[in-house]
């Protein structure tokens, strides 16, 4: 149940993702400090180059942005100055998180170290997000000129069980090899509108009474 959706500029898309970023590289640095794991946002453009990577990376995949279908329908919104405006657009964005370990050459043993090294990135992003289930206003990275977000504002990190099949078709769509990888949402983002409406402020009303428009007039 939600009862206050965040009210974000059209910047908030950029902000959630340095914002998991951040997390994530904290984490790793204080419980992996030797290990100089690198913690970006990064496409399936990049996924090739980082099958060979010299340097243990965790990215961060925006794949899907989409609206909450139960908030869809909101009311129009009167603000403190008399006007009206849509409802916010209320967004959940969807994220891939992968690691991507060192592997020096193709052998098994080589495969099997790169392996372990995953497996260990996993539970460390599994762990950085569990603790920030709900990202408080202070966790929210922006640029301090220009505010994304409103002082009371927080969002849901949410770890989603996504089937194995819709798994396979992120990795099918960019003719990669499948990888193990966790799934998140982060919801509900309230995206502000533009556009207002100014409505006139009611000067005065009349009533008017006609005889025998009673209860059992005509």
């Amino acid at each position: 149940m939600i009862d206050v959706i965040p009210l974000a500029s059209w910047e908030l898309i950029e902000s959630v993702g340095r914002t998991l970023v951040g997390i994530l590289q904290a984490h790793v640095d204080l419980v992996l400090p030797l290990a100089g794991v690198k913690v970006q946002l990064a496409t399936t453009k990049l996924f090739k180059q980082l099958e060979s990577t010299t340097t243990p990376t965790i990215t961060i995949f925006l794949y899907r942005a989409m609206e909450h279908g139960e908030l869809r329908n909101a009311p129009r919104r009167t603000l403190s100055d008399g006007s009206t405006t849509r409802p916010l657009l209320p967004l959940e964005l969807c994220y891939l998180v992968t690691p991507w370990g060192v592997r020096i050459n193709e052998t098994p043993v080589a495969d099997q170290l790169a392996a372990q090294e995953e497996h260990r990135l996993l539970g460390v992003a599994l762990q950085a997000f569990y603790d920030h289930a709900e990202i408080g206003r202070s966790a929210l990275v922006e640029d301090p000129d220009e505010p994304v977000w409103e002082p009371t504002d927080n969002v849901q990190l949410i770890l989603e069980s996504l089937p194995v099949e819709d798994h396979y078709r992120i990795w099918d769509s960019g003719e990669l090899d499948y990888r193990v990888s966790l799934t998140y949402r982060v919801r509900v983002l309230g995206l502000e509108p533009t556009q207002r409406t100014t409505v006139p402020p009611v000067a005065e009303a009349d009533f008017a009474w006609q005889p025998g428009a009673g209860a059992g007039g005509p």
